[in-house]
């Protein structure tokens, strides 16, 4: 996959009109060489002169409205092109599952989108600028053999020479590419990890230098493969330059050994060498980046298709219309079994055998120590995890699969541990901000944060407002199962007790059912059971 396949298969705008003025820019570019150096041999004849001059004026207005219509209709389309792939990766992302975007991780999403889309919009303008120098150079080679066939021949051997040579090590220098690429996305996760953990090294000194010395590590090594890659194109560059100084040694020097040329040819022929070291040079340096913006195009694609692995076997092919679930009488989960795997598919922690009936209007407490699985159930309850094995009855008649899950997850309100707060409230219609007042008020938080145009004006709040500004997005969502990852954890006493005692209890006047998972064993008398789980099973129900 290179940039052309990718403006071939994502641009819905011709580029033909791009081709035609870049040709047409190149061409008239070419002319100026042969206008110039008849120029020159016609002297200051008035005639002579005036013709050239208007010819050359002419030319060279071409060329540069050529060249900028090329280069702001290349930059437009580039850049819808991009748009269109960030939008559908956006919209895949979304709509993958879970599990895949735990493993692959955030930073390595990120960097891939960002890095990669960015170094295709800045290739264009380069590349277009090769594309016209190719031109020219083209149109030099023709006028090169108007005027003496030998020299065209042996700028066509030289050339021709260069470019295999390139060829040759074409796969190695991306072979490079490809590892660099590897090893800045490793790089830059490990940098994402030091700003999203950096309480955590801040607080241990060891902890915070050992971690470094591993990022200096990468960094290191991303330096040298990125340097010795350097080394090769510059390599490339100053072989152009050699290589074309030699050329023109050689038809200045030695092919008038060889074939009478007349002292006013060779000049038009020196000029005319001279004159294609400039879009050579041009064509050469842009090599790197063309390789760069191919692997670039290499990964994003790849990216794209191991998103549509992922979400495979969860997809449904043709459209069947599903029932809006909005209220639920009873949930079975029977025999559910779920497993984190390792790269070898080899289990790491199991999840079940778990049964479980949940009434509508009950609020259960799930308990237990770190690791036993409390969040991973939360997730296989809400659908965000499927079951390896086992199923999800609803109602007693209706059982979860691919085709009810979107539908099955519009029964929850979810604050997990690792919550996201987004600034405005999505997806809520016909928001009554009287409402949203009186909950912030209660909540503690309307002099913390307003709420202004759907959304609110401050979140950078600490984390046990955070979660109680998430409490209130819950319950604008007046779904009929809310489920909470340890919300109290992080409260004061007095809203750890207003949860349990206060909100709790409304809830179930509502007629919400609550699954919340806690270890303050003080409010446990408020639950109508409670759950204990061990290593990823159900080891007590009261």
């Amino acid at each position: 996959m290179n940039l052309l396949t990718l403006y071939k298969k994502e641009s819905s705008i011709s580029g033909n009109l791009v081709l035609t003025m870049a040709l047409i820019s190149g061409t008239f570019q070419g002319l100026i060489l042969g206008i110039i150096t008849n120029a020159a041999s016609a002297g200051t004849k008035d005639s002579w002169y005036i013709k050239y001059l208007f010819m050359f004026a002419i030319s060279f207005a071409i060329a540069v409205i050529g060249k900028r219509h090329a280069l702001t209709e290349s930059t437009r389309i580039a850049e819808v092109v991009i748009s269109k792939i960030r939008v559908r990766i956006a919209d895949k992302i979304r709509d993958s599952e879970l599990l895949f975007l735990e493993n692959i991780g955030k930073s390595e999403i990120y960097t891939l989108i960002t890095q990669n889309t960015n170094l295709i919009s800045e290739s264009v303008v380069v590349i277009i600028n090769a594309c016209q120098s190719g031109i020219v150079l083209i149109f030099c080679l023709f006028y090169l053999g108007y005027l003496s066939k030998l020299a065209f021949f042996t700028t066509v051997i030289a050339i021709s020479a260069g470019i295999f040579s390139f060829i040759l090590h074409q796969k190695e220098i991306d072979s490079e590419l490809r590892e660099t690429t590897l090893k800045e996305t490793k790089f830059f996760e490990l940098l994402y990890n030091t700003l999203d953990g950096f309480k955590e090294l801040k607080m241990n000194r060891k902890k915070s230098d050992d971690y470094f010395g591993f990022l200096k590590i990468v960094a290191d090594e991303t330096e040298k493969l990125k340097v010795r890659t350097g080394f090769r194109f510059v390599t490339e560059i100053m072989f152009s330059q050699v290589f074309f100084y030699t050329l023109l040694a050689i038809i200045v020097f030695l092919l008038p050994k060889f074939d009478y040329i007349s002292g006013s040819i060779l000049i038009k022929v020196t000029t005319a060498v001279l004159f294609i070291i400039g879009p050579a040079n041009m064509v050469v340096s842009a090599i790197p980046l063309i390789s760069r913006a191919n692997i670039a195009v290499e990964n994003i694609y790849s990216l794209e298709k191991r998103l549509d692995e992922a979400s495979k076997p969860y997809k449904v092919e043709t459209p069947i219309p599903v029932r809006k679930i909005t209220s639920f009488e009873t949930i079975d989960f029977e025999n559910l079994n779920f497993s984190y795997l390792d790269a070898n598919n080899t289990p790491l922690f199991t999840l079940g055998p778990l049964n479980l009936s949940v009434k509508q209007g009950e609020t259960i407490f799930i308990v237990g120590g770190n690791g036993s699985g409390k969040s991973s159930l939360m997730k296989l309850l809400a659908g965000l995890y499927y079951p390896a094995s086992g199923n999800i009855i609803l109602d007693g008649s209706t059982q979860i699969n691919k085709i009810t899950y979107p539908a099955y997850r519009e029964l929850f309100s979810v604050i997990f541990g690792d919550f996201h707060l987004f600034d405005k409230l999505y997806g809520l219609d016909d928001i009554d901000e009287e409402q949203v007042f009186q909950l912030l008020k209660v909540m503690q938080l309307d002099k913390k944060t307003e709420f202004i145009d759907r959304g609110f004006t401050n979140i950078n709040l600490s984390t046990g407002q955070r979660k109680r500004l998430a409490m209130i997005v819950a319950l604008l969502e007046k779904r009929p199962i809310c489920l909470f990852d340890e919300w109290a954890a992080d409260q004061d006493p007095i809203f750890r007790e207003f949860f349990y005692t206060t909100l709790l209890q409304q809830m179930k006047k509502d007629g919400k059912t609550v699954i919340a998972v806690s270890h303050d064993d003080r409010y446990f008398k408020f639950a109508d059971r409670i759950i204990k789980m061990e290593y990823g099973k159900f080891v007590e129900v009261l």
